[in-house]
């Protein structure tokens, strides 16, 4: 009897274990998946990673993953989920107030987006001042008197809490690939994973003096947004170049997509 429920236990784990294959193999097939780039000649606005977020999604699998040169939801189509790199400037023409309004009417209509380094609203021009969701999130200064606007460089992200989607499939520690910008959560905001705080920054030994955050999420209105700290999307070696994220940081980078777009 025992053997007969012991195999009857592992027919229904395999079910599941290939209906969530099955799922994701849809998803894959299914999703549209939006990566902001919008080069203007003389205006630096093309950012950092992209190439690379793209890469990694079509090797990855999935299928339907294009470029947007705009950021207003009436002219997204069917996107589901919006990445945007770690973009410093949006173009001279656009309004800022404008590009965070739309930002968030995107979110609030029930769409996902995810916003890497410089986008979260860290030490750019673009947000400093005006983050795109500072109750979620935003990236900040180093330090006790919080004015070292530096990035935090080769050092170990850890998983702050592993009751989340996101998480669960994390190592216990992982490497960034390039650098993350430090962050810290807003009233509404989770910090799921933070930065180690033995550290580097610009290029010596740092002990940092808080739990910084290195990946936040919340929701707004109908739709998810993370905040996501490191470069994704870009290499230290070869000379800096556009490389798929690795290991964990790919791992954390894939969850977050499907968390945002309500997939996981």
């Amino acid at each position: 009897m025992k053997r007969r429920w012991l195999a009857v236990a592992a027919a229904v784990l395999l079910g599941l274990g290939g209906a969530q294959a099955g799922g994701l193999d849809e998803t894959k097939a299914t999703l549209c998946i939006g990566i902001y780039v919008n080069p203007i000649p003389g205006e630096n606005t093309e950012g950092c990673g992209f190439e690379g977020m793209k890469m990694a999604l079509e090797e990855e699998g999935y299928e339907k993953v294009a470029y947007v040169k705009d950021l207003d939801p009436a002219k997204l189509g069917g996107i589901d989920v919006l990445l945007i790199s770690s973009v410093k400037r949006y173009p001279k023409a656009w309004d800022l107030g404008q590009v965070k309004t739309w930002q968030r009417q995107w979110v609030e209509s029930g769409k996902g987006l995810v916003l890497f380094h410089e986008s979260v609203g860290w030490r750019a021009p673009a947000f400093k001042e005006m983050p795109p969701f500072p109750e979620i999130g935003r990236g900040v200064a180093l330090g006790a008197k919080g004015d070292l606007w530096a990035p935090v460089q080769r050092t170990d992200m850890v998983p702050a809490e592993r009751d989340h989607p996101i998480t669960r499939t994390l190592p216990a520690a992982f490497k960034m690939q390039y650098d993350s910008a430090p962050m810290l959560p807003g009233p509404q905001g989770r910090a799921l994973v933070l930065l180690k705080r033995e550290a580097v920054v610009r290029g010596a030994d740092y002990t940092l003096d808080k739990d910084y955050a290195a990946l936040i999420v919340g929701t707004l209105g109908k739709g998810r947004v993370v905040l996501f700290g490191p470069l994704a999307g870009q290499a230290l070696k070869p000379r800096e170049m556009e490389r798929p994220p690795t290991g964990g940081e790919l791992q954390m980078m894939l969850n977050s997509i499907l968390w945002a777009a309500g997939k996981l």
